[in-house]
């Protein structure tokens, strides 16, 4: 079969009368003038044969679209961005009557991952079937639905149509994981450096519990200053526990950010991607080094939209929840506070909020959530090449990172350029 789809209108009802009765209908006409005008065998003949059109048109429709069978398969069922996929759509005739009139409604998504309503038209012989083919690699990470939805298939004069839902266990999905990437300018700097876990993790604690101690960074908590060995040293110093003290990181994903009028309509895709493929970069560097690390996200998979906390204790229990996370598209935004929120105070010690947007609201409740004793990072994707306007938004973003590095709360800048 050709790799291309036709022009077609379906139809929403299971039996529909196409243009073509109208033929009939003058046929049918023309056969009782002659049959009352001539009064002849001939003509009488001519009569049963138009009468007897209609129902064997119908009844050959119906035998035939009870033997055509659709199925539908891809080269994988999870694939990366911008790795080829391979669709194939295989319609069969299982009865000995060829079915010239055929087409099938197929969804199979575009580069884009939208997955309108495509037409393919197959004419089928006798035990006969045929393939339609078609290549694609995925711009953006998710699930996508794609398959046969409907077989149209038509008699051998056309007079009637009649569409076959193709069965869901026919049908498919493709999940389109995020890149694995290393993004070089990540700080190393996340856990056991800048953190306690919680007061009760504080109390104590005495000098054989100290892994080491540092020069204070911006984000170290206030209560771990070693304020004796500054006074010495004219500069602040801190005290930095071992992992044993139950050190862990909450990596909060805010794929959804509310952006200035002037962007364009691939915009939450874009940041969500973004946002999705530094989380899994930073939550991966984490498990390796052995440490804990739980991730809040906006789950939308259902009807409802909620924030959701996952635990990861090794990289393989990541792997395995990565196709339901990649799976999570753009949906209404969420606020900094509630993702935050759902941080756990005596478990998770450093927060790392991964974002593509700073607004006012979110930097006021990661100035609010640094009070309360604990180390805050933000991961900032600075998608300018998307914004109409992308002075204005540096201007903006350059006001509130200065304000968070006031309250301590340290901002590592992730560029387009290092996500290619």
């Amino acid at each position: 079969m050709k790799d291309k789809t036709i022009r077609f209108k379906g139809q929403n009802r299971t039996l529909k009368a196409t243009g073509f009765i109208f033929l009939w209908v003058i046929a049918f006409v023309v056969a009782v003038v002659f049959t009352q005008a001539l009064r002849s065998s001939v003509s009488f003949v001519f009569f049963i044969l138009v009468c007897a059109v209609l129902p064997i048109d119908l009844i050959y429709t119906a035998i035939a679209a009870s033997a055509v069978t659709a199925d539908f398969e891809s080269s994988t069922a999870k694939a990366e961005k911008n790795e080829p996929v391979i669709f194939k759509v295989t319609l069969s005739n299982r009865y000995r009557i060829p079915v010239p009139f055929i087409e099938a409604e197929i969804t199979l998504p575009d580069a884009k991952g939208a997955a309108p309503a495509a037409y393919i038209r197959a004419p089928l012989t006798a035990r006969g079937s045929c393939e339609y083919e078609k290549e694609l690699s995925f711009k953006y990470k998710g699930e996508y639905s794609c398959g046969v939805k409907y077989v149209y298939v038509g008699g051998l004069l056309r007079m009637f149509r009649i569409r076959k839902r193709i069965p869901d266990k026919k049908r498919g999905t493709v999940t389109v994981l995020p890149r694995r990437i290393y993004v070089d300018s990540l700080p190393e700097r996340y856990v056991n450096e800048a953190s306690v876990t919680s007061d009760t993790a504080v109390k104590g604690t005495d000098s054989a519990e100290i892994a080491e101690i540092k020069d204070y960074f911006p984000g170290d908590p206030i209560k771990n200053i070693h304020w004796k060995l500054s006074t010495k040293a004219q500069e602040l110093m801190t005290k930095h526990f071992g992992a044993e003290n139950g050190f862990s990181t909450c990596v909060a994903a805010d794929n959804s950010p509310r952006y200035a009028q002037g962007a364009s309509d691939e915009m939450s895709e874009y940041c969500d991607d973004a946002v999705c493929e530094i989380c899994c970069s930073i939550i991966t560097r984490l498990l390796d080094d052995g440490r804990k690390t739980a991730l809040i996200y906006n789950d939308t998979h259902g009807k409802a939209g909620r924030v959701d906390r996952k635990l990861f204790d090794s990289v393989t229990s990541f792997e395995d929840f990565l196709p339901y996370f990649a799976a999570c598209m753009p949906a209404a935004p969420v606020s900094a506070e509630t993702l935050t929120g759902f941080s756990e105070p005596d478990t998770d010690n450093d927060i790392i909020f991964v974002t593509s947007r700073l607004t006012e609201e979110t930097v006021a409740a990661l100035c609010e959530t640094r009070t309360v004793s604990r180390a805050v990072s933000v991961v900032l994707f600075e998608p300018y090449s998307m914004i109409n306007d992308p002075e204005g938004l540096k201007k903006e973003t350059e006001t509130y990172v200065q304000e968070l590095a006031s309250a301590d709360v340290s901002v590592q800048r992730v560029s387009e350029t290092e996500l290619l």
